[in-house]
């Protein structure tokens, strides 16, 4: 947010001049001296108002640039606001006070009476308030407009996820390469058109149905692996096999091991002639999912690709996933992720 425009050179150079000008007029009314307008305008008196417009406006300004510097973060905002309040209102009057009475003594020659000191404290006391009620209304309205301003950056965070998300769940590399397949095989093999079709809609229809949960059951998502490596063989190039050596029932982030064997599906060279085994077993705490790397030449697996994913597994275990290399083989490792019977029948 802009800087408070009382923070400005030019109104702290022309505003005492205007508010000088107006308490000179305001106490010229108030005394009945209105005729000494015709008679000289630009007097001692109006140099002195303006003069103790300056000093006041210096005052308030200084006041609450030390109040929001030192004091801001110590006190409530009620409390600070009325600490600055009298302690403006105090100096206010002092200062007001003691130049009044210096210069009646020694430029007029006789000391003000309690009514004239009134009157002028009266008056510089409201512009002090003046000054402060600005501040305030300022920072209020940096308030306002800044949880606006965060409400309007959460709203934009939160669609920009959302599209993040269902992209990530339409997987548009995946539909593209199915519609083609699909119009080959219109024109090639009708009777695959079926199965073909009914792979992709169980793949996307899990993928989309379970996006919001939290956890799924490993077999669960394991089933539609499989349907995901059927849906791939169909596709050009692809010579794909799932060997699925899992035992026990644990629960794994949703999508996890769909996109997992996607990625390495699509950093293995495409070839009917080389074939790509994908094998899923477990350990006690972890689940492997290992393969025989036949990498591409510029799109090699690394942890990279799956750092969402491992933030995703690290909420609910210390151990996190992993990309690592073993007797010629590539290893990906997940932690399995048990829930206490209390929660095995609650909704993720």
């Amino acid at each position: 947010m802009k800087k408070l425009f009382i923070y400005r050179p030019q109104f702290r150079i022309l505003s005492p001049i205007f508010t000088g000008v107006i308490v000179y007029l305001l106490i010229l009314l108030i005394n009945n001296n209105v005729e000494q307008l015709q008679e000289e305008f630009l007097g001692q008196e109006l140099y002195v108002c303006i003069g103790l417009s300056y000093l006041i406006q210096e005052l308030s300004i200084f006041l609450l640039w030390i109040f929001k510097k030192y004091v801001a973060t110590k006190v409530p905002d009620s409390l600070l606001l009325l600490i600055n309040t009298l302690i403006s209102l105090v100096l206010c009057i002092f200062f007001v006070s003691l130049s009044m009475t210096l210069y009646y003594r020694y430029v007029l020659g006789f000391s003000p009476n309690s009514e004239e000191l009134w009157l002028f404290n009266s008056i510089f006391s409201s512009i002090a308030l003046i000054y402060i009620l600005l501040y305030v209304s300022h920072q209020y309205l940096h308030k306002m407009n800044s949880k606006k301003l965060e409400n309007e950056l959460l709203i934009k965070g939160n669609v920009e996820a959302n599209f993040l998300k269902f992209k990530k769940a339409m997987n548009p590399d995946l539909l593209f390469e199915c519609l083609e397949a699909l119009i080959v095989l219109i024109g090639k093999d009708k009777e695959k058109i079926d199965d073909f079709l009914d792979g992709i809609s169980q793949v996307y229809r899990h993928v989309l149905s379970k996006s919001d949960q939290e956890l799924i059951s490993i077999k669960e998502e394991a089933t539609v692996v499989e349907h995901l490596i059927k849906v791939f063989d169909y596709l050009p190039y692809r010579n794909v096999t799932l060997k699925n050596k899992l035992v026990s029932d644990f629960y794994v982030v949703p999508n996890s091991i769909i996109l997992i064997v996607e990625q390495i599906i699509r950093s293995t060279i495409r070839s009917k002639d080389v074939e790509l085994e994908i094998e899923l077993y477990e350990e006690e705490s972890s689940l492997y999912i290992r393969y025989l790397p036949k990498n591409k030449i510029n799109d090699e697996l690394h942890l990279e690709r799956f750092a969402e994913l491992r933030d995703l597994y690290s909420i609910y275990n210390s151990e996190s996933l992993h990309v690592f290399e073993e007797n010629s083989f590539r290893m990906i490792s997940l932690p399995k992720i048990l829930l206490n019977p209390a929660y095995e029948n609650s909704s993720y």
